[in-house]
């Protein structure tokens, strides 16, 4: 008897799992948008929430290029949980920092949001990585507002200095994958 109870609480609790996984992925739209896709203008949430995910320190005067240095997810706690722990990697010339994130944005499942800083404080990259290749990304970008062609710089406007651009590419580190990067050269 112990042990049917047991198989029955046992699949309740499947069940219940079950439930939960058929509600689908969670949309981050709300927390992750831009107030000018074409211009690759982060909306004010966005830009809060990257800022966070990267600590400046203003007073690393030895060593002025190691001034960074992993934050925190700055999200709602009811979206929290739907981020990874914030990784940074040093590169000769240049600092990265990544997090995996579980949802959607723009109806495509993300992967992982990386942005990455040269050394001497020059302007940085920013990169959506979604979980499907370019040709699947590519539509729904379009229809977000993204000026987006597949592996192709877009330019982004005059330069003032330095030039924006929008790029959507395969990742290099998994073909099936598709990154959608904001940046400058």
């Amino acid at each position: 008897m112990k042990r049917i109870a047991a198989i029955a609480m046992g699949a309740a609790l499947l069940s219940g799992c079950a439930e939960r996984q058929m509600a689908g992925p969670t949309v981050l739209d709300g927390l992750l948008a831009f107030e000018d896709p074409a211009m690759c203008r982060p909306g004010p949430e966005t830009a809060r929430f990257l800022q966070a995910m990267v600590v400046v320190d203003p007073q690393a005067v030895i060593d002025p290029d190691k001034h960074l240095r992993p934050g925190k997810i700055d999200a709602p706690p009811s979206l929290a949980g739907h981020f990874g722990r914030i990784e940074m990697t040093r590169h000769d010339g240049w600092t990265a920092f990544s997090v995996r994130v579980s949802g959607t944005m723009l109806g495509l499942p993300l992967h992982a949001i990386h942005q990455t800083f040269p050394e001497g404080g020059d302007p940085g990259d920013l990169s959506f990585e979604f979980a499907v290749p370019p040709p699947a990304a590519f539509s729904a970008l379009r229809r977000g507002g993204f000026p987006v062609e597949i592996n192709q710089d877009v330019s982004l406007g005059p330069p003032d200095g330095y030039e924006l651009f929008v790029n959507l590419q395969a990742s290099p580190d998994a073909p099936d994958r598709s990154l959608l990067t904001c940046g400058y050269r």
